[in-house]
């Protein structure tokens, strides 16, 4: 089991999603952005006091921190370095070695496409802020870097981080080709998109429904340059080992309740839950027994959640919320609502941002 890294003051905001307390990064990650603040001249003593680490965290091992403190961090990172292209930096700092026993695998894979599926399949002892999934289709083949939840503000971060992660790595795999890819990227063009090109190869374009990558099928039958069998199939049993020592960490009950975070309002049936985790429904209803909590209560803890977080941050009705939440009935989140908390949900906004 990976318990969470604790070792950050609690972040200011009153109300976070029950992922942003899930572990889901790996120390090494932070650590490569402290050292790129203490680059330019930014110490951890002239970050805000609650978006400090301690010595107990950074040296933490493999146990990865939760979201929350992350996200807090990057906003206070940029401001205090007036750049909001920081995740660029981040992703260009990290070389294949950083990423541990996934990138040793990925950097001796035997073609680029091995590399890119050693990728898509270990990424999760790296991380759970995304996933990475290569989709083949008669027009070409896509990478999709797959947020795992709501990243927030720091939403652009993690991602353009992600994409020059990818683009270097198959830089260091690949002769050439890196300057046929295109990147399709689900926000606006920014204002520094002039500083795309020192980072990334490939060209971009703005407004995409998700981040993939298009990936030309040469490049992806290029063997690695640093192709070595035996490097391989050592660091694949290591990888192997790690995930499997990282599903009790994410023990069942956090697994679904990621699962139902991730569903945007089309909550799955216990059974249809049952089946994505490769259980019977009678399993993971004995084994959420056994953790003292039901896959219902699991439900209800974050659907409050969710709304709190939605009434709190963002603009929206309380029926678009609802709505947002699966409810067709107003009248009947509010109830509900009233039962978790003992407020309606316009007395509980107004109340949460008078505490702001």
């Amino acid at each position: 089991m990976q318990p969470m890294a604790s070792g950050f003051c609690s972040p200011r905001s009153a109300i976070e999603p029950a992922s942003w307390r899930e572990p889901s990064l790996h120390p090494v990650y932070l650590k490569l952005l402290l050292a790129m603040l203490q680059s330019r001249g930014v110490g951890i003593d002239a970050l805000p006091a609650d978006a400090t680490p301690d010595n107990a965290m950074l040296c933490a091992g493999d146990r990865h921190i939760a979201f929350a403190p992350i996200h807090h961090l990057v906003q206070c990172a940029i401001a205090a370095t007036g750049s909001p292209w920081l995740g660029l930096e981040l992703g260009a700092s990290a070389h294949a070695y950083s990423h541990g026993a996934v990138g040793y695998a990925a950097v001796a894979s035997g073609s680029v496409r091995q590399a890119l599926e050693t990728v898509c399949r270990f990424a999760a002892i790296r991380t759970s802020v995304v996933r990475f999934e290569l989709h083949n289709n008669p027009r070409g083949t896509r990478l999709h870097i797959v947020e795992s939840f709501d990243l927030g503000n720091a939403r652009i971060f993690m991602l353009e981080a992600c994409m020059v992660i990818v683009e270097r790595l198959l830089q260091a795999l690949s002769v050439h080709g890196c300057d046929r890819l295109h990147y399709a990227l689900p926000w606006p063009q920014p204002s520094w998109a002039g500083l795309y090109p020192r980072y990334l190869a490939g060209q971009a374009t703005f407004g995409a429904p998700g981040l993939c990558i298009h990936l030309p099928d040469d490049l992806l039958d290029q063997p690695c340059v640093s192709a070595d069998p035996d490097a391989y199939r050592s660091a694949q049993r290591e990888c192997e080992r790690k995930l499997l020592e990282g599903q009790p960490g994410r023990d069942l009950a956090s697994a679904v309740r990621l699962c139902l975070l991730a569903c945007n309002g089309e909550y799955p049936s216990a059974a249809l839950m049952a089946k994505r985790l490769n259980l019977s429904p009678r399993s993971l209803f004995r084994h959420l027994r056994h953790a003292g909590i039901s896959f219902h209560a699991l439900l209800d803890e974050v659907r409050c959640e969710q709304a709190q977080w939605q009434l709190q941050h963002r603009d929206d009705p309380v029926e678009r919320i609802a709505e947002r939440l699966g409810y067709r009935d107003t009248s009947n989140f509010s109830r509900t609502f009233r039962r978790w908390t003992g407020l309606t949900p316009s007395a509980w906004r107004e109340q949460a941002r008078l505490q702001r």
